[in-house]
């Protein structure tokens, strides 16, 4: 009896039941969205059941947070290269490498449909986004530290210039961003604002 007779013999257990939930959740977010994920069709694409998915997730909701958690560059990840210039490019080349992935747009479609749905924004916000958000002023107060930065240049308006300028192109520019943008930001905005003379 092949794995696909007998569901019991295709299932995956650990590690490699949880990756596929999570390729689960991200593929349906950008196939049918928010809206059109249900509990059922990622366990079916996870070969699993779907009381195995409500015995850890107890919503869709819970699912869908852990699962971008999962698949976007965890917050410890901080570039240390040796110089502020190229660990704030290579900050923002690994989120841009996710953004322009599937996970990328499935973020996309998750933002799109979900933006009135306050709990729900609220709970993406606290538990995806907002850890990472440190990054770039630890960047930044790196770079104080080693002298490449001049004292007091750094503002929170200052450390969330790159982040926002990654984010406005993602979602408002046609096609995936370029390494080009990437550099631009840096070299442009970012680093005449910080550099020490």
């Amino acid at each position: 009896m092949s794995p696909e007779q007998d569901g019991r013999a295709g299932r995956r257990r650990g590690a490699a039941l949880e990756h596929a939930i999570f390729a689960a959740v991200v593929d349906q977010l950008e196939t049918v969205g928010y809206a059109g994920l249900t509990m059922e069709g990622v366990a079916v694409a996870a070969r699993t059941g779907k009381a195995a998915l409500y015995r850890r997730w107890p919503s869709k909701a819970d699912l869908v947070v852990d699962a971008l958690d999962h698949a976007l560059p965890a917050p410890e990840e901080t570039p240390d290269l040796g110089n502020v210039r190229d660990d704030l490019l290579e900050h923002l080349r690994q989120k841009t490498a996710v953004l322009n992935s599937s996970v990328g747009r499935a973020v996309q479609s998750l933002l799109a449909e979900i933006h009135r749905d306050r709990p729900l924004v609220r709970l993406v916000q606290e538990r995806v986004f907002a850890a990472r958000e440190n990054i770039f002023r630890e960047i930044l107060d790196r770079g104080t530290a080693r002298g490449e930065i001049r004292p007091g240049a750094i503002s929170p308006l200052v450390a969330e210039i790159g982040p926002a300028m990654l984010v406005r192109r993602f979602l408002g520019g046609p096609g995936p961003v370029e390494d080009a943008y990437l550099v631009e930001v840096v070299d442009a905005l970012i680093m005449p604002l910080v550099r020490r003379p």
